[in-house]
């Protein structure tokens, strides 16, 4: 599928109700027109604590400074991972019996390794880079 307002394109997924519907912009392309209402229902659904589009292959997400703390839950990924800010920030990373790291710089999430997003003052939009190799990627 294509979305039809931002060009953002995607798969669809069996059981997916709103095939049509872009989870970046909330346009409708079978309804030509913004469906914000089904954009919203769509991400409480899928229980996620931020907003996420996937850009040259990153999964940019946007956490909200008003977030409920108890939504950043200590959690695990299926593969290595690399995440950054995009921009300066105060919102940190803590990986399980680590100290928790500012997301100044590019952290690497080793896969099925515990850790949790600890939130900052402001509105933060991180990187975040699925990785299939075993390597740490960072010197």
């Amino acid at each position: 599928m294509r979305c039809k307002n931002c060009n953002w394109s995607w798969d669809n997924e069996k059981g997916d109700t709103n095939p049509y519907l872009c989870h970046k912009c909330g346009y409708d392309s079978y309804l030509d027109k913004f469906d914000m209402d089904s954009l919203k229902k769509w991400e409480e659904d899928n229980n996620y604590p931020f907003k996420e589009y996937v850009e040259e292959g990153y999964h940019v997400r946007t956490f909200s400074k008003d977030i409920d703390d108890m939504k950043l839950i200590w959690h695990r990924d299926k593969e290595d991972r690399l995440v950054e800010s995009v921009d300066e920030t105060d919102w940190m990373i803590q990986i399980d019996n680590e100290i928790p790291k500012v997301l100044s710089e590019k952290i690497f999430i080793p896969k099925g390794v515990f850790h949790r997003v600890i939130k900052g003052t402001d509105d933060v939009t991180v990187k975040v880079k699925k990785l299939n190799s075993k390597i740490n990627p960072l010197p």
